[in-house]
């Protein structure tokens, strides 16, 4: 039926998609980290549909990941045709199409019987759910690293979206240990920008406003002399706020005697390609881009990842480092370079993560944080259990014999464990700057919260309510 060996997970998430159908669900969706072959997975499916002689389409927003999806199905031996404007119609029961293109033919498209959705966290947006709409006795399924809105919301049929339960499939740091996802090393710089005056737009930072914050000089000189420091010479990609910074990074490394080149949407597509393809051949040392490749890049050879883009989504953050993780022969890290502070929010790229068709609350997504510590000796970022760097071997502070164990907090006199949650919260009022989290704190009692985690004397939290009060005052 297929030429392609499924591996052990991958064959394990297959028949998890499997009985989720015969347990009556429509619309599950799949949950695989970047790198995990989530093509390969879904072209299995494919083409065992087809050998039961179902109709199958597979929609994709992306000409890149249109002909990923086609190579993998070819791989596979599944004969197929594309609907797209560059490619002539076929009679094939596999297609692999557009959506932008489906959802101008809507009334000429066959009956399906499987809907497949790759980067199923875009299936809300209108194109996708006219689509849906048009075939609604179709099974659908969906396959995404991150189920999530990029603004944190649900992708459930109780959160506005289509899909009716979730199907995990392997951990990412059971593949790092298994050698199919590549281990990371984290760097970040001790201040993380203060965003405390960045509006938000459409669930997220405004990157216009962003981009005065990360195109200052400094922050530009030091992107570059952190990429000759921990990656030289690596391939890598600089996810950046807006085109505008891209160029300026690119002309950075550039004038820094590196070879790079920026890659955004509005360029000619053969530009753009021959930047991207760059990375592959050795010609191109660092792409900067502004999120044309958060999706879809299969380049293994990328060995560094820099983050230029603070976010608020948790889905754009995994997205953006998983371009790195993929293995090949001789790369042993992806070196991280956090300039966005996005690690100390969302986590390492092996953090877990409690993910729900429901998505996440605004409260849930402004306040969460993943508890990770940085090394004041050389700036690696550690997972919180973590009792001494992995980079350089450096003690953590809280865990030399002559001090507490900081995981144990005195409230009301009394000491209380934190659990995992509790610490990310405590970690995250800490570390982040602090206009930013004044300005998040909307009652009395999250002022108490950051006084009590800032050390701050009792009467701050009295001058702080005063001082709102008068503010209201001189307002009303």
């Amino acid at each position: 039926m297929t030429a392609v060996t499924l591996r052990p997970y991958q064959q394990d998430a297959v028949e998890g998609v499997r009985d989720a159908f015969r347990q009556g669900h429509r619309a599950p969706l799949l949950v695989a980290p970047t790198g995990a072959g989530k093509t390969v997975m879904f072209s299995h499916i494919a083409s065992s549909a087809k050998a039961r002689g179902s109709r199958v389409l597979i929609i994709a927003h992306r000409k890149e990941l249109i002909r990923q999806a086609s190579r993998k199905l070819r791989d596979a031996g599944v004969s197929h045709g594309i609907i797209a404007p560059w490619a002539d119609p076929t009679g094939d029961l596999v297609q692999v199409a557009s959506v932008q293109t489906l959802a101008r033919r809507l009334e000429t498209l066959p009956r399906f019987d499987l809907i497949i959705m790759d980067e199923a966290h875009h299936a809300v947006a209108g194109t996708w759910a006219k689509v849906i709409a048009a075939q609604p006795w179709a099974k659908i399924l969906g396959v995404t690293a991150t189920p999530e809105r990029m603004d944190g919301k649900g992708l459930g049929v109780s959160a506005g979206g289509v899909f009716d339960t979730l199907v995990m499939g392997p951990l990412i740091g059971d593949l790092i240990g298994n050698g199919f996802l590549t281990p990371s090393r984290v760097f970040a710089p001790t201040d993380a920008p203060d965003l405390s005056g960045i509006k938000t737009r459409g669930g997220d930072y405004d990157t216009t406003a962003l981009s005065s914050i990360m195109s200052e000089p400094k922050l530009t000189g030091d992107v570059v002399a952190h990429y000759a420091k921990y990656a030289a010479g690596l391939p890598a990609i600089a996810f950046c706020a807006c085109v505008q910074d891209a160029q300026m990074y690119a002309e950075a490394f550039q004038n820094a005697g590196w070879r790079a080149r920026a890659a955004y949407g509005a360029m000619p597509g053969e530009e753009r390609d021959a930047a991207i393809n760059g990375l592959a051949d050795g010609s191109v040392q660092v792409l900067t881009t502004c999120d044309l490749v958060s999706e879809g890049l299969d380049v293994p050879c990328v060995g560094a990842v820099i983050l230029l883009r603070p976010t608020k989504s948790l889905g754009l953050h995994v997205q953006q480092v998983g371009r790195g993780l993929r293995p090949m022969p001789g790369k042993t890290h992806l070196i991280v370079l956090d300039h966005a502070g996005n690690t100390f929010k969302h986590g390492l790229p092996d953090s877990l993560h409690n993910w729900s068709l429901e998505g996440r609350t605004k409260k849930e997504r402004d306040g969460s944080a993943i508890a990770t510590w940085r090394c004041e000796h050389c700036f690696s970022v550690n997972a919180a259990t973590a009792r001494k760097c992995q980079e350089c071997g450096e003690a953590r502070k809280q865990d030399k014999p002559e001090e507490d164990d900081r995981r144990m907090e005195v409230a009301d006199g009394e000491l209380v464990e934190l659990d995992e949650a509790a610490q990310a919260r405590l970690n995250y009022l800490r570390q982040q700057p602090y206009k930013q989290v004044l300005r998040e704190a909307r009652t009395e009692d999250d002022l108490k919260e950051i006084a009590k985690a800032r050390n701050y004397k009792r009467g701050w939290v009295f001058h702080q309510m005063k001082m709102r009060a008068e503010r209201a005052g001189a307002q009303a």
